[in-house]
């Protein structure tokens, strides 16, 4: 009989800022909910003197405040040397999902750092980028989880991804689809006493998407938002009653406006989830949508 391979880590990187503090608290978290080991890793500088003695220091702050959130689960720390987000992207080949601040170096502006926007486009693994409102706990485990969708190849596969997250932490799922229309398409369209061309097959694709999710998880509580508007100010907002939001990122494409303004003002945590660029299509259905659909 083979030796099944080893379980993929949750890695998260630390610099001990406040940021990187909460990120590592975050991911203690996580790891714990996926039953997973926890990799704690500082990355520094090349140096002929080695890593400095504050370092050690930091990286024994780092595993306790890991051990208090992740139910005294083992926790592995390890100092690497080099860039930060080009180590963590190497380590994050091997890990089920990588976790970084929003920002070091104890800085605490509303915006993203260097190497959580480097990871956003390279990280080859999901990316968790911890984010958090002033007075906001984290982990905060009293709101749902956020899902992000556009109706492309890929939003069923993000869907349940978000379910799995959402019912592991026994939260409500929020689904959300924003399209956008120009003036002129609407002027058009009410000139010619038209429906909202979009919704149609916004909410029979919504459809498919809920009969395999409330298959997969009957007791998962859902809302699902239908609107107008525009999809990264819309997401954005609701980002502040979530306490997750979650979005595709495909594979071979950059970062796109959604998942860039989530990443720079969202009042939560991000998980970017890498997508394949095509997915099978899903058999039709005439299963009604569940929850609230908002127009």
């Amino acid at each position: 009989m083979s030796t099944p391979p080893p379980a993929r880590p949750v890695v998260v990187g630390t610099d001990g800022s406040g940021g990187a503090t909460r990120a590592v608290a975050w991911a203690a978290d996580e790891a714990g909910l996926r039953g997973l080991p926890l990799h704690v890793v500082c990355v520094v500088a090349r140096s002929s003197s080695g890593p400095l003695p504050e370092t050690d220091a930091l990286l024994r702050r780092a595993a306790a405040i890991a051990r208090i959130n992740g139910g005294d689960r083992p926790v592995e720390t390890r100092i690497a040397v080099g860039t930060p987000a080009h180590v963590l992207a190497r380590l994050g080949a091997d890990a089920d999902l990588l976790v970084v601040g929003n920002r070091g170096g104890g800085r605490a502006l509303p915006t993203i750092g260097t190497t959580a926007a480097r990871l956003a486009r390279a990280a080859p693994c999901a990316l968790a980028v911890v984010r958090a409102a002033p007075g906001r706990p984290v982990p905060d485990r009293a709101r749902p989880i956020l899902v992000a969708v556009d109706g492309r190849p890929g939003s069923a596969v993000l869907v349940r991804r978000a379910a799995e997250l959402a019912a592991g932490r026994d939260a409500d799922l929020h689904v959300a689809h924003v399209w956008e229309e120009s003036t002129g398409d609407i002027l058009r369209r009410l000139g010619r006493r038209e429906r909202v061309p979009h919704r149609e097959e916004a909410e029979q694709a919504l459809q498919e998407i809920a009969s395999a999710v409330t298959a997969d998880h009957p007791e998962l509580r859902v809302r699902w938002t239908v609107e107008r508007g525009s999809p990264a100010w819309s997401v954005l907002q609701l980002s502040e009653l979530a306490q997750l939001v979650v979005v595709g990122r495909h594979r071979g494409r950059g970062v796109g406006t959604l998942a860039t303004m989530l990443l720079h003002a969202s009042s939560s945590p991000v998980l970017l989830a890498p997508l394949p660029l095509t997915t099978p299509s899903a058999a039709r259905t005439t299963a009604d949508i569940p929850g609230t659909v908002t127009s």
